[in-house]
């Protein structure tokens, strides 16, 4: 009797510890990452850098005046409206366009003779490395809106991809 109890606990002891390893186990990481920033506002991750894409434009398009446009915000997170109750953005693009000095340059790719200008939130062409008109802020999340155009630069246009990089600087007050 007390062999059959030994047994059996044997028994169990052996079918438990099997059980564990037939059942399989997913392992994986979460990783955190951020900025502490001394100002009224976070920029949000969809904001560093705001990806403006115009997509396909065909080169007859542009040449007969038109401009290619695109809507978009700079989001901003956390907003404390007892530090600031305004933003005000500037812009600077990496390289001004040579033959038009209110656009971007196209700082790689092949396409020519166009460049990216901005309009800021009062749908005022921007100037850049000057103050834009002011946003009034919330506690919270804001949006500052601005549109980028697509245009001619007066030079001869030549189809291909091109690429653009435009900096800014909130100021809060």
């Amino acid at each position: 009797m007390k062999l059959n109890k030994v047994a059996m606990a044997v028994a169990i002891t052996a079918a438990l510890g099997s059980m564990s390893v037939l059942a399989d186990v997913t392992t994986g990481q979460i990783e955190f990452s951020g900025e502490l920033v001394n100002t009224a506002c976070g920029l949000a991750p969809s904001s560093s850098p705001v990806q403006v894409d115009f997509g396909q434009v065909p080169v007859s398009y542009l040449q007969n005046g038109n401009q290619a446009t695109e809507a978009k915000n700079i989001e901003l997170q956390y907003c404390d409206t007892t530090v600031a109750t305004s933003a005000i953005v500037s812009y600077s693009p990496t390289s001004v366009n040579p033959n038009d000095a209110t656009l971007a340059a196209f700082t790689s790719g092949s396409a020519s003779g166009a460049g990216i200008g901005l309009k800021d939130s009062a749908s005022q062409t921007v100037t850049w490395g000057t103050p834009t008109t002011a946003v009034t802020l919330v506690d919270g999340s804001n949006a500052i809106p601005f549109v980028a155009f697509l245009k001619a630069d007066g030079g001869t246009l030549a189809a291909g991809s091109f690429q653009s990089t435009i900096n800014f600087t909130i100021d809060y007050q």
